[in-house]
């Protein structure tokens, strides 16, 4: 009996151990399954702010996680910032430069402060640049959808879209068409939709919005930027009226786009229409543009909006003699800006961000990182308090995905604006799963789970085969007590026997 309770005391202990390794392998699995108990990838510790480009802190930033509506359910890390660092101040040795054309000026949003300025408050003419208010009022006054018949005055001033009198088109294609062809009659169409044909209640609603803006040397008396005398802006103004309208989603979205589809109207068929500013399009840190012309070879013009890592920039280029004149001094002015701007680095290329959560991988979450350096700006006395970063992964992964794939976004906000997005992504491939994958489980989830399972099994039967051993030799001992006992009893029987004891 001792034996047994030995043997059984052994089996028990070995099926707990056995039980715990288990229950950790479950435990391990069932933290693959829900992405909320991924560890941050992020170390603990500060991060340290440095002014300029070149050096960057080692240290991550502390991200928390946060739910937000139950609608979206993303993944948000709020970033803890240190107080180290100095804060965003100009560069004074950079040298300001000169440009070519009459007047031009340029604004950094992120400080609030005017960059360059070059006779910005002269009078010019706006030109076709005065097509921005015509499309921003269009923007407000009407929907994309509504359809426009062009009347016979729109279609006489011509333009790259070529419209006809009685050709009906939609708002967006008249938009798409204005900025993106700098097409007259598309915009004089606009301006009739918006006011009914009556082009001095137009005139006035142009007035009554720059002075708004607060451009008060500005004055319209057309749409579509005609040369007239009582029709002039300035440098500055026009750089109001840019930084206003690449505030709009649907502007910014249209004056940047390369190619449109315009589908067929009633008079025309279906056809692509493509940006009149092509080369210079191929920055892509361009988010709004919009060049002028109509007067004479002396009086092109530039307004464009810029982003740069996150450096905000709105310019105005007036009175360039030349086309490419005009975009020669545009990046002289970003050149200027970037190099005399030093930004705060909050996050470094190739930093460890996140983990990415990727439904039917062979692996279910995987490292992710900062894509490129991520800057924020401040005014000269702004405090590095107000800089915070936001971590958002996208919960839709699905597998295979390719390296270099963006799975996240990193915002990079100063008090609470988003000044800076940068994309996250994976640096491996991740290709399809085994069938447990689809619920979470990688590969090698699945082979630890499998392996304690079969574990169990091969414990258990080893169990069972010693209790059943133990038995047999039990049941022979009985046994051989039995026989050892029979024969003894048949020993003093016949002791007895001999001996004549008769009991």
């Amino acid at each position: 009996m001792e034996l047994k309770a030995a043997f059984f005391s052994r089996a028990i202990n070995r099926m707990t151990r056995a039980t715990l390794v288990v229950v950790l392998v479950l435990v391990f699995a069932v933290m693959e399954l829900n992405p909320a108990f991924a560890i941050s990838a992020r170390d603990g510790g500060g991060v340290s702010f440095e002014d300029g480009k070149s050096k960057a802190s080692s240290a991550g930033l502390t991200a928390a996680k946060q739910n937000k509506s139950k609608k979206s359910e993303k993944n948000k890390k709020k970033s803890e910032k240190s107080k180290k660092g100095k804060s965003t101040k100009k560069d004074k040795s950079s040298k300001k430069p000169s440009i070519s054309s009459t007047s031009g000026v340029l604004y950094c949003e992120n400080t609030g402060e005017v960059l360059f300025e070059q006779k910005s408050r002269s009078r010019v003419a706006p030109l076709t640049t005065t097509k921005i208010i015509t499309v921003i009022l269009a923007i407000q006054n009407l929907q994309l959808s509504t359809e426009v018949e062009v009347s016979a005055k729109a279609a006489s001033y011509g333009g790259p879209m070529g419209l006809k009198e009685g050709e009906k088109i939609t708002v967006e294609n008249l938009i798409y068409g204005s900025l993106m062809a700098n097409s007259s009659d598309a915009t004089y169409a606009l301006s009739e939709a918006v006011s009914g044909g009556d082009q001095a209640k137009f005139v006035n609603m142009m007035n009554d919005m720059v002075k708004n803006m607060g451009c008060r040397e500005t004055h319209f008396t057309n749409p579509v930027g005609t040369p007239e005398e009582d029709h002039y802006s300035t440098a500055n103004d026009m750089m109001q009226i840019m930084k206003v309208a690449s505030s709009n989603d649907i502007f910014r979205k249209i004056s940047s786009a390369k190619k449109h589809k315009m589908k067929a109207t009633n008079m025309n068929d279906a056809w692509t229409l493509t940006n009149q500013n092509p080369e210079i399009l191929k920055d892509k840190n361009i988010i709004a543009i919009q060049k002028g012309d109509g007067g004479s070879e002396e009086e092109g013009s530039v307004l464009m909006s810029y982003n740069y890592k996150g450096l905000k920039l709105v310019l105005a280029v007036m009175g360039s003699p030349k086309n490419k004149t005009r975009e020669k001094d545009a990046k002289k002015l970003i050149d200027y800006a970037v190099s005399c701007v030093r930004g705060i680095k909050v996050i470094s290329k190739g930093e460890k961000v996140d983990k990415a959560y990727i439904k039917g991988g062979e692996k279910t979450r995987v490292n992710a990182y900062a894509s490129d350096d991520g800057y924020a700006y401040l005014p000269e006395q702004g405090s590095k308090e107000l800089i915070s970063g936001t971590v958002d992964m996208d919960e839709k992964l699905k597998a295979p995905i390719k390296k270099g794939t963006q799975v996240g976004t990193y915002t990079i906000s100063v008090a609470d604006d988003p000044v800076n997005k940068i994309p996250i992504i994976i640096n491996e491939d991740i290709g399809t799963g085994w069938l447990p994958s689809k619920i979470g489980i990688s590969n090698l989830g699945t082979v630890l789970i499998v392996s304690a399972i079969l574990l169990l099994i091969i414990l258990y039967i080893y169990i069972r085969i010693k209790i059943a051993q133990m038995r047999r030799r039990a049941a022979r001992r009985r046994r051989q007590l039995a026989y050892q006992k029979a024969l003894r009893q048949i020993e003093i029987e016949e002791d007895r026997r001999r001996r004549g004891w008769n009991i």
